[in-house]
């Protein structure tokens, strides 16, 4: 029996959810608390003294089970309605005599509780809709329910709307929700959408039926883009958000609801590398080449960090088209994989784009370029310019530009030992950061160079503001000449406006001696390409800048072949 003074205490009480009676040894109330004259719906100067039964007709099971688990019992309050709580008693010492205080929680209450918590659970309180949780559960039913059919004509599409972030971070979390609200109840009164979710803060899913024709796919999803893709003008400050999409196929009734929303959430991410408004539908193969590129990624910032001297560099010539000189080499970089061998950057680039962390491969080539320079000129070879290429990160992040100088300071290289190359689609990407890089590595005292030119649908007149001294012709146009007269009138262009404004242009890809009888027929007065070499190892390239025109024989058999 618990022992202690708790009627002059009693007020403490007030301060819980839960109704709390003191009774007497006789059943009578001796005092009760603020919660306990609600749920009875009287006060407390009514209730104090009157049996307790009166209100709880069966109580006497609650007595009798004495300091034991919670039971239920029924009650009603003084206007009829009917009350089921769970109680808890306990004997306590009050002045010396036996009383019993009861703790009471109203069922009812505990039930709509945890009926709010479950709900909860499986939406979105500030959108109303399901949310991830919801949506695979819902998945769950209808596929144990045997309501989707097995030909794959219905799909969870993930929606991405965007540039929702801007409205939470820039207009609040009200016109997000608000945003996100309006779109779900557009898309529920399409017909062919039979569910929509919140999956995160800026998507949407959503469950389509598409009965046959590739044709109505398109239809549905021009339907989904009208309810999403739509300008919104709160404050008068009007946005756009221009969706993407991801798509899996329920085309199996064992499939977990899960993985078919992991699959179109997949499905966005792709979607979302590719342009504005993409769509991106979930395929094996598409998803067999992200783990790869994840596991690429792994290796890659191991090497960065751990391993750098995996990495190394590989040289390809450039050549006079005049004498077989070398007049300069292209820097590439290699990658000795530990357990994959030689990898090379077509394999590792872009994964290294798209992690973020190419600029770190670029300081990586610039500090094996600067010094194996200073080692072939410790040699007493003749040594030429050596190109590097950057990317647009390297010109949105623009770190280059320093760590370039802390580095040719600390060899006493001169800058002029190097030329840095920048695809013409970074350069178009962001004009104002590409000239302002060039315009910086050119007051160092490097030469600056186009690279690709041709691939981003320019023309010179993107250029002719940037201090570029060489233009470097790209190979898809050069390897074509011989079949497609629009890429020989390409080159052709490209070779007489570069001469115009006194830059130097340069064929890329020759492989064939009539591509290179034809870019010097052009004028063009430098070519690279597997005609002459591949990319070689340093000791290579050392052998052949010691040579006197290593290339000449190529071009004589080049003339041989005109007469």
């Amino acid at each position: 029996m618990t022992k202690m003074n708790i009627a002059e205490q009693f007020e403490a009480f007030d301060a819980l959810h839960d109704g709390a009676f003191l009774l007497d040894s006789n059943g009578l109330v001796v005092a009760v608390n603020n919660s306990g004259t609600e749920m009875v719906g009287l006060g407390a100067m009514r209730v104090i003294g009157t049996p307790f039964r009166n209100y709880f007709s069966d109580c006497e099971t609650l007595l009798e089970s004495g300091n034991k688990d919670v039971v239920e019992i029924n009650g009603r309050r003084a206007d009829g309605v009917g009350m089921l709580v769970e109680a808890r008693v306990s004997e306590v010492q009050c002045g010396g005599r036996i009383c019993f205080l009861l703790i009471l929680r109203d069922r009812r209450s505990r039930v709509a509780l945890e009926e709010k918590l479950v709900w909860a659970a499986f939406n979105d309180p500030a959108t109303r809709l399901p949310n991830l949780l919801g949506f695979c559960s819902r998945i769950g039913q209808r596929l144990q329910g045997g309501d989707f059919a097995a030909d794959g004509s219905e799909m969870v599409i993930a929606i991405s709307l965007g540039r929702l972030g801007f409205f939470a971070g820039t207009l609040g979390e009200a016109t997000r929700a608000r945003i996100v609200r309006e779109a779900g109840d557009r898309l529920r009164r399409l017909d062919a959408v039979s569910e929509v979710a919140l999956l995160d803060d800026s998507t949407i899913g959503i469950v389509a039926a598409v009965k046959s024709a590739a044709d109505e796919f398109g239809e549905i999803i021009e339907g989904l883009r009208a309810c999403v893709e739509v300008s919104y003008s709160p404050s008068e400050n009007a946005a756009r958000i221009v969706p993407h999409f991801g798509v899996s196929r329920i085309n199996d009734p064992d499939l977990d609801p899960e993985d078919i929303v992991r699959k179109a959430r997949f499905a966005l991410n792709a979607a979302m590398q590719k342009a504005m408004g993409s769509i991106e539908i979930y395929r094996d193969e598409t998803h067999r080449k992200a783990v790869h590129d994840l596991v690429v990624e792994h290796d890659l910032r191991r090497a960065i960090s751990e391993r750098p001297e995996e990495f190394w560099l590989a040289y390809q010539p450039k050549v006079d088209c005049d004498s077989g000189e070398i007049m300069g080499l292209e820097a590439l970089l290699r990658w000795n994989h530990p357990k994959r061998g030689s990898v090379g950057p077509n394999d590792f680039f872009p994964v290294a784009r798209q992690a973020g962390i190419a600029s770190e491969l670029t300081f990586i080539v610039l500090e094996r370029l600067v010094s194996q320079i200073k080692e072939w000129q410790s040699a007493g070879l003749r040594t030429v310019p050596i190109a590097f290429n950057i990317g647009a990160d390297d010109v949105r992040e623009n770190r280059v530009v320093p760590f370039l100088k802390d580095l040719l300071l600390k060899a006493d290289l001169s800058p002029s030992a190097l030329e840095c190359e920048l695809t013409e689609t970074s350069i178009v990407a962001d004009m104002r950061a590409a000239r302002t890089l060039f315009e910086q590595l050119v007051a160092m005292g490097l030469t600056t160079a186009v690279d690709d030119f041709g691939t981003g649908y320019s023309s010179l007149v993107h250029i002719t503001d940037l201090p570029v001294s060489v233009v470097k012709i790209d190979k898809s146009f050069v390897q074509t000449m011989e079949t497609s007269k629009g890429s020989k009138a390409i080159v052709q262009a490209i070779t007489a406006m570069t001469a115009a404004m006194g830059a130097v242009s340069i064929a890329e890809g020759i492989e064939t001696h009539a591509q290179l009888s034809e870019i010097r027929a052009y004028g063009c007065k430098l070519a690279q390409g597997f005609l002459f070499d591949r990319p070689l190892d340093p000791d290579a390239a050392a052998r052949r800048l010691a040579e006197k025109n290593p290339y000449a024989a190529q071009l004589e058999q080049d003339m041989a072949i005109l007469v």
